[in-house]
């Protein structure tokens, strides 16, 4: 009888229907989970890092396009930093008051994030919440403020005044 168990068996080794065990899966899965509880917190890191590169991105994409807007357009643009709504607020200063008039294009940008935390510069802060460039393309102040994540990760967005170039580092 013992010959017969035996030779079912290598028939069945023959014949390709070879599987697992239950020991083998749980080991395999058991090595999965300490891999990706590793893992996790260092692809959450980057992938809050990610965002909040995404996020300074769109802002000074937003200056850079305000700042064409009145080169292309020859005249005045402002540039207003909500920090009660957390967005940039812009428009088209047409007689060149420095005050959003009704007839005035204008525009926002979504909110930041609640976890962003944005901070003046100590090396370069801007002396006001409003920048308004010339239709020569130069801004009326220089600056810099500083983007971070609860992580610390950090991007510092800039404009230059002589030139009214935005830069992000």
């Amino acid at each position: 009888m013992n010959g017969g168990l035996r030779a079912a068996r290598d028939t069945r080794r023959e014949s390709g229907t070879r599987g697992f065990t239950l020991v083998e899966l749980a080991v395999v899965l058991v090595i999965f989970g300490i891999v990706a509880a590793v893992g996790l917190p260092g692809l959450n890191k980057f992938l809050r890092a990610t965002e909040l590169n995404g996020e300074v991105q769109q802002f000074a994409t937003t200056c850079r396009v305000v700042r064409q807007r009145s080169i292309t357009e020859n005249n005045n643009y402002v540039l207003y930093w909500s920090s009660t709504e957390r967005k940039l607020k812009w428009w088209d200063d047409d007689n060149n008051n420095g005050v959003q008039d009704g007839p005035e294009k204008n525009g926002a940008t979504s909110a930041l994030a609640s976890w962003i935390t944005v901070t003046q510069s100590g090396t370069n802060p801007f002396p006001s919440d409003t920048v308004s460039w010339a239709p020569n393309g130069s801004a009326s102040v220089s600056g810099s403020v500083i983007y971070s994540n609860p992580e610390g990760y950090t991007r510092s967005l800039s404009v230059v005044r002589p030139t009214g170039m935005v830069t992000v580092q």
